[in-house]
């Protein structure tokens, strides 16, 4: 052991000695996630180790574990044997600075040490608990690093963060195995909560997995559950994207700018200019093609020579004009060939059980950034014209054991998981539950609600229904209407009014038939706000916090939300709902307790599932117990005196407010039928109006609009 190993600014090897030493003074780990791992016997709390810690990944998830560990007071320790290491306090220090003060920075540093060297270096008194590995791609180095650590910390858990070798091929003849497995993270590394983690097929104990993925759960992470193969899920498209760009750009003369031009319009992502951002991408993006090909031996996977000076250059980069278009005319060839490639990654996916549909689809929208994974995109089209897409590119691109790499099959209603991959049903003692598994709403996500919906209603062993985030993919009810859906009618009334009616037409039936109740938990925005006033009842978990943030979007809400939360109370609430409308400004759900029929339950969260269960239970089998609604009219002034900046500051629109006041006094005035139609019709013209296009395209590059008439 080094006698003075490098620690981190704040650290004075204090946490060593008061979280690692096992003497009568050894805190107790009392959380019940956390401590199989960190503290499962009395004793010293183990550290959590990154090894690998000057490395892109590395870096990142040593700063968000510390972030998420200090508050329980567990050790972190970044060790590698880079001279560099020596930095890396600054560089977490710089990095967290951004989102946090200097107290809560200094507050995490003090729980981090930085050790230069190998296993052997670490310190003596220090007992190690999960080790995630991020080194080199290199079988020899990580196998040699394994034992070591097997070695010293017989106990320990480790986990890879590997992006190509399965967990077999890693620990399969490591002793205590079972307490191994892969988490595969995406970037940015410092932020991102998402990790792939194989449990088909890998070595990880169905014990263990469960012991990690608690303590993933009780840090806020997402585990997606993919099979033990090589190359897992995202990487197959993420890199064959990747892939296909490159040929796509040495096929038909495009410039890297260009491709990622065409790429954006059809995915909303940019292939070249991610690669440029993080050195090694092009390295780990072929080696994944190199993987596949190891499965089937298809020139679908061959590394175009223009691509190999950037595999062996690291910080090669590509060149990269911003603000290039791909030309009309090569569009229709670029989206041929790029949904062709994502569109056979998919269907071999698919039909080799790489992982689920709903979970394919989840990592492309939210690890990758597509504004609609493959799956989505195929469902939207239609299988037909996905796989006619497909056989195209085959063709055109001579790929050899087409059938093989691109098994269209996959692409049937029998295959299991169409029809479910925005949301799910199932029955549950006699209650339906209909789980979302996205937290936006959009086209898609309505018509799977809705034919799920109509599953149930058609069900008589269904008494009442549940609308509820799964749990998995969706963790809060919902942040509203995926703003990518009224790019295409902003500036075109009628365009948006159709939007707005073929919502509705999936939205409204929640009312009309068996009852429903909505289950609120986190943030439920917007859109969503308005889903949950669509069903007969609400229930909240304590901290749910409610808000309609259209008005910072420059529009008014069009699918139920400027009457219905005023029809569900008394009149005493109307201020302060109308409060929310003008303002973005959200509320605690605890607040609305009082309100009427706004939320029926406040319970704790754990309790969350059970009470909507009993509470739809009640509805189906006493009339009486669901909350009124005001179908008629009522005589409503709304209050102007309000701010007129959102919570974020941002000056509001002074045409927008006048509309949404206007819109909020006649709907309240009238019946509920009537209101409906006012309201999409008021809807559909703040659509056409210049504060839209000003507010959502901000929205869509995250800056605070700047709108045309602001408010004083």
């Amino acid at each position: 052991m080094r006698d003075d190993p490098p620690v981190a600014r704040g650290s004075v090897r204090a946490p060593f000695c008061a979280y690692g030493c096992a003497d009568m003074n050894s805190p107790r780990l009392e959380d019940p996630a956390l401590r199989p791992i960190f503290q499962p016997a009395d004793g010293p709390v183990r550290a959590f180790v990154v090894a690998g810690a000057c490395g892109n990944v590395g870096f990142g998830k040593l700063g968000q574990f510390a972030r998420l560990l200090a508050p329980y007071g567990i050790p972190v320790v970044g060790l590698d044997p880079s001279d560099a290491v020596k930095e890396v306090p600054d560089r977490l220090a710089k990095a967290l600075g951004k989102r946090f003060s200097p107290e809560e920075v200094e507050a995490i540093l003090s729980h981090v040490t930085v050790v230069q060297g190998s296993v052997d270096d670490l310190p003596a008194d220090l007992p190690v608990g999960f080790v995630f590995e991020a080194i080199p791609e290199r079988l020899d180095i990580k196998h040699g690093f394994y034992r070591a650590i097997r070695q010293r910390d017989p106990e320990a858990y480790i986990f890879s963060a590997t992006s190509g070798f399965p967990s077999t091929t890693l620990f399969a003849d490591l002793p205590g195995n079972e307490r191994c497995g892969v988490m595969h993270p995406f970037f940015p590394h410092l932020t991102n909560k998402l990790f792939e983690v194989p449990t088909k097929g890998a070595v990880t104990g169905p014990e263990e997995l469960s012991t990690v993925r608690r303590m993933l759960a009780r840090l806020g992470m997402h585990v997606i559950e993919v099979r033990d193969v090589p190359a897992f899920a995202a990487d197959r498209i993420f890199c064959g994207m990747m892939l296909e760009a490159v040929r796509i750009h040495a096929d038909l003369g495009l410039t890297p700018a260009q491709v990622d031009d065409a790429c954006k319009k059809l995915l909303g992502t940019s292939p070249f200019f991610v690669h440029n951002l993080i050195p090694g991408a092009n390295y780990l993006s072929a080696h994944c093609m190199e993987l596949l090909r190891g499965e089937v031996d298809s020139n679908l996977y061959a590394i175009p020579d223009v691509w190999k000076p950037y595999i062996e250059d690291p910080h090669k980069q590509w060149p990269y004009e911003k603000g290039e278009k791909c030309p009309p005319d090569a569009f229709g060839t670029v989206r041929t060939r790029m949904l062709g490639m994502l569109f056979a990654l998919t269907a071999y996916m698919i039909e080799h059980d790489v992982a689920a549909l709903d979970a394919i689809n989840f990592l492309a929208e939210n690890a990758l950034a597509f504004r609609a994974g493959p799956p989505a995109l195929v469902e939207s089209m239609g299988f037909e014209e996905a796989r006619g897409i497909v056989r195209r590119f085959l063709e055109m691109q001579g790929i050899e054991r087409g059938q093989e790499v691109a098994p269209l099959a996959a692409f049937s209603e029998d295959r299991g998981g169409w029809g479910s991959i925005y949301v799910a049903r199932s029955v549950h003692d006699g209650i339906g539950l209909l789980s979302l598994k996205k937290t936006t709403i959009n086209d898609l996500v309505l018509a799977e609600l809705d034919a799920h919906r109509r599953a149930l209603e058609s069900d008589d062993t269904v008494e009442a229904m549940v609308l509820a985030p799964d749990g998995t993919y969706a963790r809060e009810f919902g942040h509203g209407a995926d703003l990518g859906a009224f790019v295409p009618v902003l500036g075109n009334a009628e365009a948006a009014l159709d939007l707005i009616q073929r919502w509705k037409a999936k939205i409204l039936p929640l009312r009309s038939g068996k009852p429903v109740v909505a289950a609120l938990v986190g943030r439920v925005l917007g859109g969503s706000l308005e889903l949950a006033l669509s069903c007969h009842a609400r229930i909240a978990a304590r901290g749910t916090r409610l808000a309609f943030p259209e008005t910072t979007v420059g529009v008014i809400p069009g699918l139920g939300g400027c009457h219905h939360a005023h029809r569900f109370c008394n009149e005493d609430a109307y201020a302060h709902i109308d409060h929310m409308l003008l303002t973005g400004h959200g509320v605690m759900v605890e607040v609305t307790a009082d309100w009427g029929g706004l939320v029926s339950e406040i319970v704790d969260v754990r309790d969350l599932p059970k009470a909507s269960m009993d509470l739809a239970r009640r509805l189906a089998r006493d009339p009486n117990a669901r909350p009124a609604f005001r179908e008629g009219p009522t005589d409503h002034r709304v209050d102007r005196d309000v701010p007129t900046r959102n919570e974020a500051g941002t000056p509001l629109d002074a045409d927008l407010r006048d509309l949404l006041v206007e819109t909020i006094e006649a709907c309240n005035r009238t019946t509920w039928a009537e209101a409906s139609a006012i309201e999409e019709r008021n809807a559909a013209k703040s659509l056409a109006a210049p504060a839209a296009a000003v507010g959502v395209k901000a929205m869509l590059r995250g800056k605070p609009p700047q709108f045309p008439r602001p408010l004083p």
